[in-house]
């Protein structure tokens, strides 16, 4: 699966999901959908390899203040379209009370409000499970969804799809699993995708890991700082567990949730999966 990395100068979780096994034995197409993180630092490398593919839109699944702090990077030839999963990082809720170590970073003060807004304990990996369910059940996450999907089907496979949040990860990474199995792709192999964001990111996370300890900074904010550079099996099974929840299975959600049919997954698949 690693061989559909898209190695580009500005990003570091960028992945084509062509390849991948779908519905009846067929595969995804590759060049047509690619996830990815965020376009901020796109170089003109970068853009010009990108034209040649080409990409036709860039799907944002960031908030307002997100994409203001980091401006996407635009492609000749293709649309951004914005469609914001949550209205802010915390999805509303305050941090609790918390040590700052001395740090000044602002993005890393963010990281550690986001962190003790996620749980009072500073429990990042089971705090997390929360947001990933409200990514499929809030009205918000569910408009984007929706209207992600059928904009990919709109598209009818002229010219590639990017779509990313921030890092890539979270809000794509259930953009991704929605999308996917729309197109028929097991659970096992959507999960196998979805971690391989945590090979992308080891460097970032070294990185991450040395700036704080360099701060001094202790349990649990340390590993959750780390386990958030990254993913967990458990957060995409809580968008799965979620979506059971919410209607019976994945599909029946898709179609109860995203008005997303079963002729829209059927011609989906029709334009997106090849023998």
């Amino acid at each position: 699966m690693n061989n559909r990395t898209i190695v580009l100068e500005g990003t570091i979780n960028t992945r084509d999901l062509g390849g991948l096994p779908g519905k009846d034995g067929r595969k995804v197409k590759k060049g047509l959908l690619i996830r990815t993180d965020c376009l901020y630092a796109l170089t003109e490398n970068d853009i010009r390899f990108l034209s040649t593919l080409p990409v036709r839109y860039d799907v944002d699944f960031r908030n307002q203040k997100e994409i203001e702090e980091r401006p996407e990077k635009e492609i000749p030839g293709c649309q951004i379209i914005n469609l914001s999963i949550t209205e802010d990082h915390c999805l509303g809720r305050t941090p609790s009370p918390h040590e700052n170590y001395g740090v000044k970073n602002p993005r890393l003060l963010s990281l550690f409000d986001f962190i003790y807004c996620l749980s009072k304990e500073g429990d990042a990996k089971k705090g997390m499970e929360q947001s990933y369910r409200n990514y499929v059940s809030s009205k918000r996450g569910q408009e984007g969804y929706q209207k992600f999907l059928d904009l990919v089907l709109q598209n009818e496979g002229k010219g590639a799809i990017l779509f990313h949040c921030a890092d890539g990860k979270d809000r794509a990474g259930v953009a991704s699993f929605l999308l996917l199995s729309a197109l028929g792709v097991d659970f096992e192999t959507i999960r196998k995708d979805y971690l391989l964001t945590n090979k992308a990111i080891q460097k970032k996370k070294e990185r991450r890991k040395e700036i704080l300890l360099s701060y001094q900074v202790k349990e649990p904010l340390l590993s959750s700082s780390l386990i958030l550079a990254g993913v967990e099996e458990n957060w995409l099974e809580a968008a799965r567990d979620e979506c059971i929840f919410l209607a019976g299975s994945v599909d029946a959600y898709l179609d109860k949730y995203l008005s997303f049919t079963k002729e829209k997954k059927k011609r989906l698949q029709e334009i997106y999966l090849e023998d």
